[in-house]
């Protein structure tokens, strides 16, 4: 269980940002460099608080229980064979729902569903570290960061985002504040931090959107 969240996983194909110039420079997809956002577990190989949410394994965005303010720049969904912790060996991954299939058709494990979210974060109050929060925008300044999620982090964050994408199909993820912590969750004598995403009443600041708009988002 206290695995469930490390993020060492895949890059997905396709991370939905489209090749941008700036000043003289082409910048294309594979250019940018998006660091990894973690749940630190209790086994985790991270210097950071347990249940703490990490940027890049360095730097401690917020610790359980804070919300931090985030804005969905991508998501994608894939399938990956449902290896245990204990077995080794690298799971065959698949980006649409016929490569699941077909891997699933000879897997000794079955397939399980995961996404790679990248968000946006707002420098918590308090949270003075410019490294992490590398970009200004408008009056704030944000952290970029990308975060692999399965299982119970599938169903908290993804579902969500997805359940709100079916339900208000005039109103874009990206134009929506979301509210991004970390949770306590148990089962049996096993507890873990898990991510979480809920939709807040807040509105996007214009110039995030207009940031986000110079990466075709």
């Amino acid at each position: 269980m206290s695995k469930e969240n490390d993020t060492a996983v895949a890059e997905a194909e396709n991370t939905n940002l489209a090749s941008t110039s700036v000043g003289s420079i082409q910048i294309d997809v594979e250019d940018i460099d998006i660091p990894r956002i973690n749940i630190v577990q209790k086994m985790s190989q991270i210097d950071a608080p347990v249940g703490a949410i990490v940027l890049n394994k360095a730097h401690v965005v917020a610790e359980t229980g804070e919300p931090v303010e985030a804005v969905v720049v991508a998501t994608q969904k894939g399938w990956r064979e449902d290896i245990p912790f204990d077995e080794d060996g690298m799971p065959r991954m698949a980006w649409t729902r016929e490569q699941s299939d077909s891997i699933a058709a000879d897997s000794e494990w079955g397939m399980v569903e995961f996404a790679e979210i990248t968000l946006l974060l707002k420098e918590p109050k308090g949270n003075k570290d410019p490294e992490a929060f590398g970009f200004p925008i408008g009056g704030s300044n944000y952290a970029i960061g990308r975060i692999n999620v399965s299982k119970n982090a599938y169903r908290s964050t993804f579902k969500r985002l997805a359940t709100f994408a079916a339900f208000n199909k005039n109103t874009p993820l990206n134009s929506k504040v979301w509210t991004f912590t970390s949770e306590v969750l148990s089962k049996g004598k096993y507890s873990w931090h898990n991510p979480s995403l809920t939709a807040s009443a807040g509105k996007v600041d214009p110039a995030v959107t207009e940031f986000l708009a110079d990466f075709g988002i």
